[in-house]
């Protein structure tokens, strides 16, 4: 099955555009079906991922906040940044060039990678800008309208579990607010008056 969805998660040392990246989890996913296929699964060397980016000090008090498990997971990397981020580009590209990458936030995870493709492989990132994808906006969309109670899976904070689960609301809200309320032959009117009347407000 071809996949052009991919859901991706980062642990960092930091929350701007130059946190070093500790960890990546990445899984494609079929929003429509809410079908998952290949992930990708990689920890890098938390002092050589500390060369290509910047330490948040707030963001090293968060992580002696976390559970153990957590923890011992962000500092389990021994791979070199520039191996993890190679493979990784590759791996964005399995299904083709039109890839469209998730973030749970839009300006976290596919902004820290954006720069890091650049800064460590010295090459721009494996997809198209407009094809960007934020688990945050599509989240707010669906409130009051999709509900999701489905639990995290494995350990919170940890890139891969947590790329999952997100795959996995990002579906529920997308099926939701695709449902078929309105068809192909509505026309622009008739939707406008739908959406203005009292029977949307949930």
């Amino acid at each position: 099955m071809k996949f052009t969805h991919l859901m991706t998660d980062l642990e960092t040392m930091g929350t701007a555009a130059n946190a070093p990246v500790v960890a990546i989890g990445a899984v494609y996913f079929d929003p429509d079906t809410g079908a998952k296929g290949e992930t990708f699964d990689a920890a890098i060397d938390v002092e050589d991922a500390m060369r290509y980016g910047r330490v948040s000090g707030s963001t090293i008090k968060w992580w002696l906040g976390q559970g153990d498990a957590a923890r011992q997971k962000v500092v389990r990397g021994t791979a070199p940044a520039a191996r993890v981020f190679e493979a990784f580009h590759g791996f964005c590209l399995k299904h083709g060039s039109d890839v469209r990458p998730w973030g749970n936030g839009a300006s976290f995870d596919i902004t820290i990678l954006d720069y890091a493709f650049g800064r460590i492989l010295d090459k721009p990132a494996p997809w198209k800008f407009w094809n960007v994808r934020d688990c945050r906006t599509i989240k707010e969309l669906a409130e009051g309208i999709v509900t999701f109670n489905g639990k995290l899976e494995g350990v919170a904070h940890t890139a891969l579990d947590d790329a999952n689960h997100q795959a996995d609301w990002v579906s529920v809200y997308w099926q939701g607010l695709r449902s078929k309320r309105f068809g192909p032959t509505d026309t622009v009117a008739s939707i406008r008056a739908v959406t203005s009347s009292d029977d949307l407000l949930v």
